[in-house]
């Protein structure tokens, strides 16, 4: 779907919404899922009965399921616990195919946080394809590979994804990205998937650099996706080409910062990584507050202020 500005391609991402007060939608009317002061993710009013059902398979109820809340059971109170509980429950709603989300499940633990007893504040670990059922915060890491000619022109690695990907087949993409499982740094998964997704070599892969992040809550038929992707800056070598590894790409184009730009209007990128992009073209100077009328409206979708713990890293 073409966008008549970048105003409207970051807002197609970042479109949960800001004030749940003003629509009778369930995305206005979602249910807090807690865990001690913390709000660790959010259910679809049209979730919260099918969990009723499976907590009332037990005597002892692994959930507490609230008007105003839901939360583990006083007894489910350590990672362990936790983790398991979370597991049996998305491994029976898998079975059962309670989700259309559940049917592409990939076997990768995400990180859930929001316990502070632990120097890493992960509560708990799930599946990553059941995320967006409970409405977790999720991470990743996406990479800009640029190269920059003698007179300073820009241009951007751009991959194609793959016709065989469970999601957005066939779509533009960051050269590089990857979501961030459990136990691994922001620049080792960077670093990982530059070879597995693009062969870059581990030496030149480690030269990228975190430049930022972004931020925005999306939804999809999958469910509720708060997420955050820290961005990877890395400029190539004229002599080093992107070269598909792991099936995920179909094939890289090396395109100048204006036709990009015309490809992201003419909504041909998945949308997140569109909005990557747009972050880098705001940090090179190719989007300015005096070239465009939508500038800060842009940074704000960019980078949402989300409402879930985050990682803590202890230095």
């Amino acid at each position: 779907m073409p966008f008549k500005n970048l105003l409207e391609v970051v807002q197609s991402c970042d479109k949960f919404p800001y004030d749940e007060s003003v629509s009778t939608s369930e995305y206005h009317s979602t249910i807090p899922f807690r865990l001690g002061p913390h709000v660790v993710g959010r259910l679809l009013p049209s979730t919260v009965p099918k969990l009723k059902e499976y907590n009332d398979r037990f005597d002892n109820a692994p959930f507490e399921i609230k008007d105003t809340h839901i939360t583990f059971s006083s007894g489910v109170d350590s990672f362990e616990k936790r983790t398991d509980v979370v597991k049996a429950l998305f491994d029976t709603w898998r079975e059962e195919k309670a989700f259309v989300a559940l049917a592409g499940w990939r076997n990768e633990l995400y990180p859930v946080y929001g316990d502070l007893s632990r120097q890493d504040n992960v509560a708990f670990v799930m599946e990553r394809a059941a995320t967006p059922i409970f409405g977790i915060s999720t991470f990743g890491c996406h990479l800009n590979a640029f190269t920059k000619e003698e007179d300073g022109t820009i241009k951007m690695w751009i991959a194609r994804r793959s016709k065989t990907k469970q999601t957005w087949p066939g779509y533009l993409d960051n050269c590089v990205a990857g979501g961030i499982t459990y136990k691994y740094s922001t620049h080792q998964t960077m670093v990982k998937e530059c070879d597995e997704e693009a062969s870059i070599p581990e030496h030149i892969a480690e030269k990228s650099r975190n430049c930022g992040a972004i931020t925005y809550f999306t939804y999809s038929e999958n469910g509720l996706q708060p997420e955050t992707q820290y961005i990877f800056d890395l400029q190539l070598p004229s002599d080093v080409t992107p070269k598909p590894q792991d099936g995920e790409v179909e094939c890289f184009y090396l395109w100048t910062l204006n036709e990009i730009n015309q490809k992201i209007l003419d909504g041909e990128f998945k949308l997140n990584c569109a909005l990557v992009i747009v972050d880098f073209l705001i940090r090179h100077s190719f989007i300015t507050a005096d070239t465009e009328a939508d500038y800060l409206d842009i940074l704000y979708h960019l980078h949402r202020r989300l409402e879930f713990p985050g990682p803590r890293k202890t230095l």
